[in-house]
């Protein structure tokens, strides 16, 4: 099925409120020390969102979600500007958390904490990576260090996490941790947790090569956390199946986006081999340049054609794990070359902060590690391969 004309509608609207009024702030001096958006910014970019009506504009009115493949179009438009998925809060992790909330929260807690974050007034993080040197729990969320042990109508929860994005400035967190209960041992539990809370600290906050998210992604300490038991985010020892939930859709979220990102890339890129001149014409009319920005083109139109397939697996009601791995392989590797010729057929200017190409370099280089390395999600797929021809041969 195609997009509603709802969803190509809302996609048309986030363009424009994108381009005519976000782009502009691209070169707004309110940044933190590491570059990312000050709080302040982001909030004067979201009053603007606000107003044109297409703040959080992938969940409808009535507090349902466009399909995937709406979401697609929409996510995609918001993306056109680092600062257009934050200003439109399509950004991540609070996008993949208000899905997960959203489809696991009870009517209480969707109330508490889901409300405000599709308001945009309430920001999240997702406290599930842990640091390396502990063997903890990265790309493999089975080997969470990080433990929750029941203490009456409380849970008390332990352990360090990192690479935390946005933690810093988050007013919501979801933890999860193994429990030690007896009824649900080894498996693990996610909990809604107000921040700031003292019990979660920040240890450091590492300079990383991206820098479109406020807050970055911080190094915690849990220590003696207590949360209410009905805090708890769906059932004890299922966590490992809610993060499957989230992240599915969310790896499929950061194609979208990126693609948006890509797209204006290939713009600016194409803007300024069709202005710059060498050895006696346009860069363009280079046979050397003009091939590059062409297969982007083919680059960009193929992953718009995985994230619709994938998007549309989704819709059908698969967990499409198998799915998103392939097109978060497939989109992020593609883009990582999309941006890697925007910035080679510009030159030195390609390099420096005169445009955001540089910074799309970055972020799109940075998207090839989260929600899973490429090396994991093909090992992940090569395992599928191997288990489909067992069941195949007997």
């Amino acid at each position: 099925m195609s997009p509603s004309d709802e969803a190509r509608i809302m996609a048309a609207r986030v363009e424009a409120f994108v381009r005519e009024k976000i782009v502009p702030y691209e070169r707004d001096p309110r940044r933190d020390h590491h570059g990312a958006p000050t709080g302040e910014l982001v909030a004067e970019l979201r009053e603007l969102a606000r107003a044109e009506g297409v703040l959080t504009p992938h969940i409808k009115p009535d507090g349902h979600h466009f399909d995937q493949r709406g979401t697609a179009l929409i996510l995609t438009k918001s993306g056109l500007s680092p600062l257009g998925m934050l200003a439109c809060n399509t950004q991540a992790p609070d996008e993949g958390n208000m899905y997960l909330i959203g489809h696991v929260g009870t009517p209480r807690l969707k109330e508490r904490f889901l409300t405000p974050m599709i308001a945009g007034r309430a920001t999240s993080a997702f406290f599930m990576t842990e640091p390396a040197e502990l063997n903890g729990a990265g790309a493999d969320p089975s080997m969470m260090i990080t433990a929750c042990r029941k203490d009456g109508n409380h849970w008390v929860v332990n352990g360090r996490k990192c690479f935390i994005t946005g933690a810093g400035s988050a007013t919501i967190g979801i933890v999860m941790a193994r429990s030690e209960d007896r009824d649900s041992l080894g498996g693990a539990c996610m909990f809604l947790v107000d921040l700031p809370d003292p019990a979660i600290r920040i240890t450091r906050v590492p300079n990383t090569i991206d820098t479109a998210t406020p807050g970055g992604h911080a190094e915690i300490s849990i220590e003696n956390l207590r949360v209410p038991a009905d805090q708890m985010l769906g059932n004890a020892g299922e966590g490992f199946k809610y993060a499957q939930v989230r992240l599915s859709p969310a790896r499929l979220s950061h194609c979208m986006r990126w693609l948006g990102g890509c797209i204006r890339a290939q713009e600016i890129a194409t803007d300024y081999v069709n202005r710059r001149m060498a050895f006696g014409k346009p860069l363009i009319d280079h046979e050397g340049v003009g091939f590059m920005l062409a297969e982007n083109l083919i680059d960009l139109k193929q992953c718009e054609l995985m994230i619709d397939w994938c998007a549309g697996v989704l819709d059908a009601g698969s967990l499409g794990t198998a799915e998103s791995s392939m097109t978060k392989v497939a989109v992020s590797e593609a883009l990582m070359r999309v941006a890697d010729k925007c910035v080679q057929v510009m030159g030195g200017t390609g390099v420096t902060d005169k445009t955001i190409v540089e910074q799309i370099f970055r972020e799109v280089r940075a998207f090839r590690i989260y929600d899973g390395p490429t090396e994991v999600h093909k090992w992940s797929l090569a395992k599928k391969i191997k288990r489909d021809w067992k069941q195949a041969n007997g």
